[in-house]
């Protein structure tokens, strides 16, 4: 399961860095770029997991080499974040994006009492930011009306993407087996479809 979830994930990856890197080509638009950066790095990480899964049989003991893939992917998704937002939605502010912290800071605490403290520490800290703002920004957008719907869905695409990651995490924590049986593998093929969801997340953002 481990190997199918993994050579999904690598294939909708690659997918996205294709489609996103045509659009970009076609309207030059950064937000096209970031994305094709962001798929790019996402499945270098996941084609050195699923090479080392194929020629072993085994999960990778040297996992640090998957994670710069995965970290420069969640650089990019911020930067997306920043470039798309307006001067006016960087800064409005609501009580609703502490929700990121309520959420995040538990779940960090809860992940470095099973794993890597550092590794943990990394990825709930850029989760969290990035959740922070995509609250603010779907708060803010709600305020636009008709005119924010665009940048609702993107903003509700990278929410689902950070829960997806949260879910997989958690039950990775709880969790162990390469069966069906194991939910860990479902959340991670709900993680993909996540993925792919931003592509046309971000083109209903570039609309708006």
């Amino acid at each position: 399961m481990e190997l199918v979830s993994n050579l999904s994930q690598f294939a909708v990856t690659l997918l996205g860095f294709v489609l996103s890197g045509i659009r970009f080509l076609k309207i030059r638009s950064q937000a096209y770029f970031l994305l094709t950066c962001f798929y790019g790095c996402f499945s270098l990480g996941s084609l050195y997991w699923t090479l080392y899964l194929l020629l072993f049989s085994e999960t990778p003991q040297v996992f640090y080499v998957s994670e710069f893939g995965w970290v420069a992917s969640v650089i990019f998704i911020y930067i997306l974040q920043y470039t798309l937002a307006t001067a006016e939605e960087r800064k409005f502010q609501t009580k609703k994006s502490l929700i990121a912290f309520l959420i995040g800071v538990p779940l960090c605490v809860l992940y470095c009492t099973f794993g890597d403290i550092l590794s943990n520490l990394l990825w709930c800290g850029m989760m969290t930011v990035v959740s922070h703002h995509a609250i603010r920004g779907l708060a803010y957008a709600r305020t636009q009306g008709e005119m924010g719907r665009n940048m609702q869905y993107f903003h509700t695409g990278v929410l689902c993407y950070v829960a997806a990651e949260y879910a997989l995490w958690t039950f990775g924590c709880f969790w162990s087996g390469d069966t069906a049986a194991n939910p860990y593998y479902w959340m991670d093929f709900l993680l993909t479809i996540c993925i792919f969801a931003l592509l046309p997340a971000t083109g209903k953002a570039v609309q708006a």
